[in-house]
């Protein structure tokens, strides 16, 4: 099973990317935050094997908080999202550890191919 964190301002992406993810066998969305600094936090405690990780949010926005946990958890996968696509932002992002970047509009079709590209292939059982 993938364990995700989901991280957005936006209850309404989160639940979309909860729903979406959950249908999904394999996958299992473990956490939620609306902020970096709750993202931050419940990486630590969690440990997730992926993080989707919005970039613009109060408090703390996602490059600095995808900074964070990248520094405590080198091997979860991030993932940033953002609505805006300039190459800057997703620059930032790539520069402080995220593994790839979606544009939101995109996220929903092209969730699950980021993640193959990304993650391991699963381990056949012998």
């Amino acid at each position: 099973m993938i364990d995700i964190l989901v991280v957005d301002d936006n209850l309404q992406l989160r639940d979309t990317l909860r729903t979406i993810l959950n249908k999904r066998p394999g996958f299992q969305v473990i956490g939620e935050a609306a902020d970096g600094i709750a993202a931050s936090q419940l990486a630590q405690t969690l440990r997730p094997a992926v993080v989707l990780m919005d970039v613009g949010m109060a408090r703390m926005d996602g490059v600095e908080a995808t900074r964070r946990i990248r520094a405590l958890l080198p091997n979860t996968v991030v993932i940033g999202m953002s609505c805006h696509t300039s190459r800057e932002v997703e620059a930032a992002l790539r520069a402080v550890g995220a593994n790839a970047f979606l544009p939101k509009e995109l996220v929903p079709e092209k969730i699950f191919d980021v993640l193959a590209e990304q993650l391991p292939p699963p381990v056949a059982a012998t």
